[in-house]
């Protein structure tokens, strides 16, 4: 029998006069995935997509779809006419393949409101069959299995496993962010939740030639190539930051040292922004989490930045952090045993309730100088799933 995924979305169906948009993104989204398994591309058919397989195994494209942002969840089912037998002999043959004596109910939906019967109809009927066939009990509230029946406009689609999506929004309805990425466990996440929420995410390292910068590039490659799952491809840009390190040490009091090495950071970012078209910063901050990340401190740091700062983990703890990484599989590199570029600026007693005015009055280095030289030595690098690949020379045309 005919093999299909069918692909559900959530809040994309809330989005009135613009639902096409997102729709549209979304096909786009679902191609992008498959196309490194087969040539194959999803169909459009009220309120779901499908995507046909034939007699081909389903297991790698549920891998894929379930990276696809957009996505509530998704089933991989066979393909019937639209005809109540054919459903019930599918619905049945399913049930066979099932363990003995699970409970089961049947679930159909009526999305063809020219079909002749009802959805309660089809349910009873399909019901009666299996425990005919199977002597398998029925339970309307909590059923072993559930089998599915979708009745479209030229076909129906029989299931019994759904998984569950990453939900959100397709990559590029929302624009695009450049997210500070330092390697550590809580900026890939942080880059991972505005990616769902439809932004279209490049990073921003800074980093600092040591005898172990072999081994950051390498976690950086890695970490790229995990996030370039979620939205097809992962652009990096990688700043020369030694010698400003080297002046901030030189020239400002040790507990004020993080804080302005981050002031000039965004400074740099700002510079970097229009490379992405970018409308924002993404940043890993977890509100008191260390000494820089406390409410009157990110004051300070974010006052460098001209464009708006999103922190979506500003609200989470490291538990929850740590538990996101695992889910999207950045964590077993994060952990990896390099630290940024900034770990050896960390006082033993760094200050936590910084003065914007204070901070200023240390930044008497060239600024201006430093900023441009750092920018100018910015190196862009693209990653998808399977490696880096050519860097083109303006940002990527994908999830405009």
């Amino acid at each position: 029998m005919p093999r299909t995924v069918v692909i559900h979305y959530g809040e994309i169906g809330l989005k009135g006069k613009n639902r096409w948009f997102f729709e549209r993104k979304l096909l786009e989204a679902v191609d992008r995935a498959v196309q490194r398994i087969a040539p194959r591309r999803a169909g459009w058919e009220h309120g779901r997509l499908v995507l046909d397989l034939g007699e081909e195994d389903p297991a790698p494209y549920l891998d894929a779809l379930q990276r696809v942002p957009g996505i509530a969840w998704l089933a991989p089912a066979e393909v019937t006419a639209l005809d109540a037998e054919a459903m019930v002999a599918t619905v049945v043959d399913q049930a066979r393949r099932d363990p003995p004596g699970a409970s089961f109910r049947v679930e159909a939906r009526r999305a063809n409101k020219k079909f002749p019967l009802t959805s309660v109809e089809l349910n009873r009927q399909a019901g009666a069959a299996v425990v005919a066939a199977t002597r398998r009990p029925v339970d309307l509230e909590e059923p072993a299995v559930t089998y599915s029946v979708e009745i479209g406009e030229k076909r129906a689609y029989v299931y019994s496993e759904r998984r569950r999506g990453l939900g959100g929004l397709p990559t590029g309805t929302a624009g695009r962010l450049l997210a500070l990425l330092s390697g550590g466990i809580d900026s890939p996440v942080a880059a991972f939740r505005m990616m769902r929420r439809g932004c279209l995410v490049a990073g921003l390292h800074f980093f600092n030639e040591t005898a172990t910068s072999h081994g950051v590039r390498d976690k950086l490659d890695r970490l790229c190539r995990v996030l370039a799952r979620f939205q097809g491809r992962m652009r990096l840009h990688v700043v020369p930051f030694e010698p400003l390190q080297r002046e901030i040490v030189m020239t400002v009091p040790a507990p004020l040292r993080m804080i302005v090495y981050r002031r000039m950071m965004f400074r740099i970012a700002e510079r970097v922004l229009p490379r992405e078209r970018a409308l924002g910063f993404v940043t890993g901050d977890s509100i008191g989490q260390v000494a820089s990340q406390t409410l009157r401190n990110l004051r300070v740091i974010y006052a460098a930045a001209e464009h708006p700062v999103y922190t979506p983990l500003a609200g989470s703890d490291k538990t929850e952090i740590v538990d996101e990484a695992r889910r999207i599989g950045t964590f077993e590199v994060s952990i990896l045993p390099y630290g940024d570029c900034c770990s050896f600026l960390v006082p033993p007693h760094p200050e936590t309730a910084a003065r914007l005015e204070e901070v200023e009055a240390t930044e008497r280095f060239d600024v201006e100088g430093l900023v441009t030289a750092a920018a100018a030595g910015t190196v862009t690098r693209v990653f998808t799933e399977d490696g880096e690949v050519p860097a083109p020379a303006r940002a990527a045309n994908e999830g405009e």
